[in-house]
């Protein structure tokens, strides 16, 4: 281990650390760790002195990565994933040198300018490590010289190129990058950024870091003289032309590279296509783009030019043709290397498990090494000289090298040696371990049956990590071109919308959903004695599987059911389940005003809301018992977390079921919340601090307030996304209407608009007066007569979401027409009710649901709905203009007409059937009347 004499630093030193004054307050000399500790997890500062400053001619520009070379001791270091360790090789004598166990999920290492420190970051474990890197290579058993505490999911980590002392992390789920003072040891500054930061690069000619994300297309620039954004540079969508021409959204940008000269920076990513539904060879397309960074633009390719000087286009800038003489398909682009002389880079098509290399100055890819051994190649790095490639795969735990040629642009890049082993023993289980290689695989070479054809799309290339943080990215991108014909956006055909994949191993595990989406994919092909997929004819079907396909169903079940234990909702617990001791009374007993005001809400009625049970009992006839957790999720959080999905306790949405929650898993509904249990009887006031912007954020009421079908991705509430789409967006949050203050205190009534439950099982007046209150406020018309009726422009100003909103399918708002005499007395309706329903053809609000021969749906069948014929909402600070036909001769006595919209909160067709009475009709309330001029 280094030994460094923690003296004073001089008063010039603690000004440039940032630090006060008193020595012994902030340079304590720490105690010398026993060589079989633990991880010291704080501490004094790590260095007597900051590094020097690196010269301007030996700074180089540096990205983020799994993998990095030590050109101080030849070394290679990787960041080995859900293993949880980071290994240490030799690559001349093709040895594992070190093994050292980290974490839980090491996404990132690097290696500080100076060759001194090691950075390791844990994005499940929430950590970032520092570590002596010469110590660590030398000595053994390892100790960890400090572990800091990195946020939720920080997923990559850069050093500055110029100041050693300075490492940055992106931590994905706070959208921030941390500074982190390696002579201090400690965070010492955050600096905001877009949502879901994923790959850094540092510039070696300039005084900013570049930050890629994963689910937005842009790159964000930070100035690190002042630590501020500097600047946004936006990706261009790419147009449609053909759907086998690469077009859509950039998605997934994990990783980026700078060219030599550090005027622009290659970022590998895909192209999100609007295919409607998932089409394995449309749906996602490789690409590179080209970011100008002094200009703060995205590179343009010039038509006129010879040169493919902006984004790198599949048959495009990557044209290489295969032994047949057709374009090669390559998938999933996740990292980029470049040559220091400036003239060669190389790419890697993760999903396909190839190495492309490209020629900088022309900007086409001029070579390939397809087929990588190992299994997910999911990062690279060069050695000092360009000499070498070495690709770190995150699924077989092995490290590949390739000869460069020396950089040589004519020259040929070459697979060299066998395989690095970089871990001792794989602590995941071998069936999950074999479905996380079939979940990232896109080379259809391997295996008895292809997960793809021709290279295309593997399940991680829309799933990227897996079943959670980026698919909301899916709902933003895939919006349906008319959902009147299929309002699907994923997979079609499905028997039970995945319900049954959380018991894999179950004898009666059904295989047939997880085979469609390989079916979609394009796999399922035997593949022949070459190595090759059969493309065309022979494909395995999904409902007559064989042997080895049940086997792949099982082995990718296993993935979803380690991603999502109570699938079909996204609700997921961290660590131990909450202590129900420590809820709704037990809050009470310190919040009586909460307490009381959260008894008589809707969200304690939740659990027993007669209409959602009626629901939940139609969808699990429909599609299984599964499916019943979707409700559970969101109705009943606690129960969720403790694999309670009866409904027999009534629990609602309870203290607990908000207050622990951590963070989104960004799913894009369904209850994508993970939660925690907490000691609320210790860490009650801290942590109800810490997580009250959390709970304040229109994200985390949206985790349930919006909600999609499983698989086929079909959206059946959607008021997050309506209120994003908004003016109210960055304005006025959910929680300034819906939870206001009195007195410091939060109305935990969180009214909205179900009268039915305020009125039928809750029976309390103050709620209905708000709910009331807020329903009344919600809508402006403008009446005005015309030939044959009356016309009413009706306008949204009160609500921040559409409306109506919510399950919009069973409710049923509609605009009537009123003939009145002197005395207000009703003589005429017209456009109102026919026998307790509201007509078809009426001046109504709300949408239609309907199974794929255009039957309407009318008891809320999600899972049998692939379309919406019918969709008149208002959204916020938007209108709709209705007309209700009225006759030119009046009643007589008649002196005025009045515009009056009714908000039936319960549909009747729907309600009628949930309470076993064809004569019922559900509570409703007179929104708002204007009088016509």
């Amino acid at each position: 281990m280094r030994a460094f004499g923690f003296a004073c630093l001089a008063a010039v030193s603690i000004a440039a650390a940032g630090v006060g004054a008193a020595c012994n307050e902030h340079f304590p000399t720490p105690p010398v760790a026993a060589q079989d500790a633990g991880p010291a997890v704080d501490g004094g500062p790590l260095e007597s002195t900051p590094p020097a400053i690196v010269p301007p001619d030996q700074r180089a520009n540096a990205s983020s990565s799994p993998v990095v070379f030590d050109a101080l001791r030849g070394g290679v270091w990787t960041a080995n994933g859900d293993v949880g360790t980071i290994s240490y090789v030799d690559p001349d004598t093709r040895t594992l040198v070190k093994e050292v166990p980290i974490g839980q999920d090491i996404r990132s290492v690097a290696l500080s300018p100076d060759g001194a420190w090691l950075a390791a970051v844990d994005r499940a474990a929430g950590t970032v490590t520092l570590l002596d890197a010469e110590a660590l290579v030398d000595s053994a058993p390892h100790v960890a010289q400090r572990v800091l505490a990195a946020g939720n999911h920080p997923r990559a980590c850069v050093w500055d190129s110029a100041n050693p002392r300075w490492l940055y992390v992106a931590v994905e789920d706070d959208a921030a990058v941390l500074v982190v003072d390696r002579t201090l040891g400690s965070v010492v500054d955050t600096i905001p950024v877009a949502r879901m930061p994923a790959g850094l690069a540092v510039s070696a000619s300039r005084t900013e870091i570049y930050v890629t994300h994963r689910i937005d297309a842009d790159m964000t620039v930070i100035d690190l003289s002042v630590r501020a954004v500097a600047a946004e540079i936006p990706l261009a969508d790419e147009p449609f032309s053909t759907p086998l021409v690469p077009n859509g959204t950039p998605f997934g940008a994990e990783s980026m590279a700078i060219i030599a000269n550090g005027r622009r920076a290659w970022i590998p990513h895909e192209l999100l296509a609007r295919t409607h539904p998932i089409v394995f060879n449309e749906t996602l397309f490789p690409a590179i783009s080209v970011v100008d960074v002094l200009a703060r633009t995205e590179v343009q390719t010039d038509p006129a030019s010879n040169n493919t000087d902006g984004r790198k286009n599949l048959f495009a800038a990557i044209s290489l043709l295969g032994p047949d003489g057709q374009p090669e398909v390559f998938s999933q682009l996740c990292g980029v290397a470049m040559h220091p002389n400036g003239f060669i880079a190389w790419a890697l098509a993760c999903g396909s498990e190839d190495l492309l290399t490209f020629d900088v100055n022309q900007g086409i890819a001029t070579d390939v090494v397809r087929g990588l051994p190992g299994d997910h190649p999911a990062g690279l790095t060069l050695d000092d000289k360009g000499a070498r490639v070495f690709v770190m795969d995150d699924q077989s735990h092995t490290l590949i090298t390739l000869d460069t040629d020396m950089g040589n642009v004519v020259g040929h890049t070459t697979l060299y040696g066998d395989p690095i082993v970089l871990v001792g023993a794989d602590p995941v289980d071998p069936q999950l371990r074999a479905g996380l290689t079939l979940f990232f695989r896109a080379n259809p070479n391997k295996g008895t049956l292809t997960t793809t054809n021709r290279d295309w799309m593997s399940c991680g290339g829309c799933h990227l990590d897996g079943f959670g943080s980026t698919n909301v990215r899916l709902f933003e991108a895939l919006a349906p071109a008319d959902p009147t014909q299929d309002a699907q956006i994923g997979h079609v055909g499905l028997a039970d919308n995945f319900s049954t994949v959380a018991t894999p191993t179950a004898t009666d595990f059904d295989p047939h959903d997880v085979l469609v989406a390989l079916a979609d994919q394009g796999g399922l092909l035997p593949v022949d004695a070459d190595g090759g997929d059969t493309d065309g004819g022979g494909a395995v079907q999904p409902s007559a599987p064989t042997p080895d396909a049940v086997t792949m169903a099982r082995q990718l079940a296993m993935v979803v059911a380690r991603d999502l234990p109570a699938h079909p909702t996204w609700a997921q617990q961290a660590g131990s389940g909450p202590n129900l001791a420590w809820d709704t009374e037990f809050c009470g007993s310190c919040h009586p005003t909460e307490y009381a005001a959260w008894k008589t809400s809707v969200h304690a009625a939740a659990g027993a809301d007669p209409m959602m049970g009626f629901c939940n009992g139609v969808e699990r006839g429909l599609a299984g018992p599964g499916i019943g957790r979707l409700c559970v999720g969101c109705h009943d959080p606690v129960g969720a977390r403790t694999g309670d999905f009866s409904f027999q306790t009534g629990r609602g949405v309870t203290c607990i079921g908000c207050h622990d929650v951590q963070l989104q898993v960004r799913a894009g509904g369904n209850g994508d919340l993970q939660a925690a249990a907490h000691d609320w009887t210790q860490d009650h006031k801290a942590w109800a601090l810490a997580s009250l912007q959390k709970l304040r954020q229109p994200e985390f009421c949206g985790g349930c307030h919006e909600q999609f079908v499983p698989g086929t991705g079909l959206v059946g509430i959607s008021t997050l996304a309506e209120y994003t789409a908004g003016p109210f967006q960055g304005n006025t949050l959910c929680v300034d209407c819906h939870m206001p203050k009195t007195a410091g205190v939060a109305d935990h009534h969180a009214a909205g608009g179900n009268v039915y439950l305020a009125q039928t099982v809750i029976g309390d007046a103050k709620l209905l007066s708000e709910q009331t209150a807020h329903l009344k406020a919600t809508l402006a018309l403008s009446p005005v007569r015309v030939a044959g009726g009356v016309l009413v422009t009706v306008r949204n100003v009160g609500a921040g979401h559409s409306f109506p909103t919510g399950t919009t399918d069973i409710k049923q708002p509609w605009l009537q027409i009123e003939a009145l005499d002197g005395s207000g007395k009703q003589l005429a309706v017209y456009g109102g009710l026919q026998d307790g329903l509201v007509p078809s053809g009426a001046a109504r609000l709300g949408i239609d649901l309907a199974q794929a021969d255009g039957t309407v749906l009318l008891r809320h069948e999600l899972t049998k709905t692939t379309r919406i014929p019918y969709d008149v909402r208002v959204p916020p600070g938007e209108a709709q203009v209705l007309f209700v036909p009225v006759p030119d001769a009046l009643p007589q006595g008649t002196v005025e007409l009045d515009a009056v919209v009714i908000y039936g909160v319960v549909r009747t067709t729907f309600y009628r059937d949930a309470v076993g009475d064809p004569g019922a009709t559900g509570p409703s309330i007179e929104m708002v009347r204007v009088k016509l001029p």
